[in-house]
């Protein structure tokens, strides 16, 4: 099972990379394109691990057809903003990271997932003791947020934290 898993691991970042490669060179048809491959191949997946690059790929799509829509919308949506955020939040753009977070304060967006993304802003930006603080609140809201923080790749660090194995259990 695990050399099943591997191996769609494998493709899936390959195809990933491709699409990430082409949306960095401002290709965002070509991009989007690529992405929504990913999207319809890896969509029934049994794996957790390939799921989650493959929900990575869905933000990615919808910032490329954003990119690519002749008329821009006056106001943006919760998924606008939250998908933004993810974006730079995968760069590690934190100056933009913080700009969206406004945005998100402005228009009082407080989902469970909105909050979850800003707990791995502020991890992502080292603040430990705010990002268990938003993590706990995400928890709280809907407790997915628990299974979805252990498995999340940029928390990995965090696996060995009594604060944050007590949000996670």
């Amino acid at each position: 099972m695990k050399l099943k898993e591997d191996n769609q691991i494998n493709e899936i970042s390959k195809k990933f990379t491709t699409a990430v490669k082409k949306f960095t060179k401002k290709e965002y048809k070509e991009a989007g394109e690529e992405f929504g491959k990913i999207i319809d191949e890896y969509g029934d997946s049994e794996f957790y691990s390939v799921l989650e690059i493959q929900a990575r790929a869905k933000s990615y799509r919808n910032i490329c057809e954003q990119k690519t829509a002749r008329k821009k919308s006056a106001s943006e949506s919760e998924d606008d903003i939250l998908n933004e955020l993810l974006f730079f939040i995968n760069n590690k753009d934190f100056r933009e990271t913080d700009k969206v977070i406004k945005k998100l304060e402005t228009k009082k967006i407080n989902s469970p997932y909105s909050i979850y993304l800003k707990s791995l802003a502020a991890f992502g930006q080292e603040d430990v003791e705010a990002g268990m603080g938003l993590l706990k609140k995400a928890v709280a809201k809907d407790d997915r947020y628990k299974i979805i923080a252990n498995n999340e790749p940029d928390l990995q660090s965090l696996q060995e934290n009594e604060d944050f194995l007590a949000i996670i259990e």
